[in-house]
């Protein structure tokens, strides 16, 4: 029988459209105020892309800089996920349109859709599988959004949320007792399905009369969303530390989905951990989607949060719903087997 290999994460990156939405500037569009929306949600501002740019331009310089960080040649890839719900055309996948940029000649390429938020942790496991079967050696795991080409900007309950990003992450096989050592994945369907909506596929095409009744723009509802979110983080990080056999207060850091400052907190409270043990971005990047915990983790690794050794909580829910946590111990370069 073959060994499987433990799976850790060797380099990471993440990278943001120049232009700022500030929420002054959303008054333009809708009636609020700043205040208001740092003190409900804890955003500040967020990112948004110019009218040529889409995920893979951001993929690619996310991509670049995780390949940098990891050490390793274009040619080393064996594989490219990309996990989004906006990607840049229905045909072909955007996986292939960034091996293209890329030009990673050697990798096989294939897009997920998890229905946008729970995207981070759902594509790391999926990556995962490639290399703990030695299928692969390394794998480029992007996930992102282009959230500001699907919003109704007058919407105060959606766009105020949202902003663009995209985050990159190589997997590589590493010693026993590092690297990826639980997951947990799930969903609730009975409760979520019709939580958080865009319409346009094939039960309601594109049709004028969608787009009359706005319904190829994202919808949600705000007080489901909430309950769910402060429900199944503090329980799925619970669940993926019991796997991995971690008390839960021995966590180092906690990533989780960055939808708004407020259920962070109260899933910290639930799980008896103070602020000091989790990592946000949301005040400056808002809420990126299938990005948020990817983008979180590259950005806590460049600002030095997360060191080697360090045991890290990664949660990622929402659309569907769905939800998926990991727990991951920091690999040094040394960890690594090949």
């Amino acid at each position: 029988m073959k060994t499987l290999r433990n799976v850790g994460i060797a380099g990471t990156g993440f990278y943001f459209p120049e232009q700022r939405v500030s929420n002054d500037d959303l008054k333009k569009h809708m009636a609020t105020s700043s205040s208001w929306i740092e003190d409900k949600i804890g955003i500040k501002e967020r990112r948004v892309v110019a009218e040529d740019e889409c995920l893979s331009d951001l993929a690619y310089h996310a991509s670049n800089e995780a390949i940098e960080k990891a050490e390793i040649s274009v040619d080393d890839i064996d594989l490219i996920i990309v996990c989004a719900v906006n990607q840049d055309k229905r045909i072909p996948a955007t996986a292939n349109i960034l091996q293209k940029k890329l030009k990673a000649k050697n990798a096989a390429t294939f897009d997920v859709n998890v229905g946008g938020c729970p995207g981070t942790v759902y594509a790391l496991v999926i990556g995962q599988q490639f290399v703990t079967s030695g299928m692969y050696d390394t794998v480029l795991v992007v996930s992102g959004e282009v959230y500001s080409k699907l919003l109704d900007w007058s919407d105060r309950n959606i766009s105020m949320f949202f902003g663009d990003g995209v985050g990159a992450a190589i997997l590589k096989p590493c010693k026993p007792g590092k690297g990826i050592l639980s997951s947990v994945l799930g969903a609730d369907s009975e409760w979520g399905a019709d939580k958080v909506v865009m319409e346009g596929g094939s039960l309601h095409t594109y049709s004028e009369h969608l787009i009359k009744e706005n319904r190829h723009r994202i919808r949600m509802d705000n007080r489901e969303v909430w309950n769910f979110g402060t429900t199944i983080f503090p329980k799925i990080v619970k669940e993926a530390s019991a796997k991995a056999n971690i008390e839960v207060d021995k966590l180092d850091l906690v990533i989780p989905h960055q939808a708004n400052i407020n259920m962070i907190k109260h899933g910290m409270k639930t799980l008896r951990l103070g602020m000091d043990k989790v990592f946000t971005n949301l005040e400056y990047y808002a809420n990126t989607g299938a990005g948020s915990v990817i983008i979180a983790l590259a950005d806590a690794v460049a600002q030095e949060k997360i060191k080697e050794n360090d045991t890290i909580a990664l949660a990622s829910f929402g659309a569907g719903f769905s939800w998926g946590s990991a727990i991951v111990n920091w690999c040094s370069k040394e960890d690594f087997i090949n």
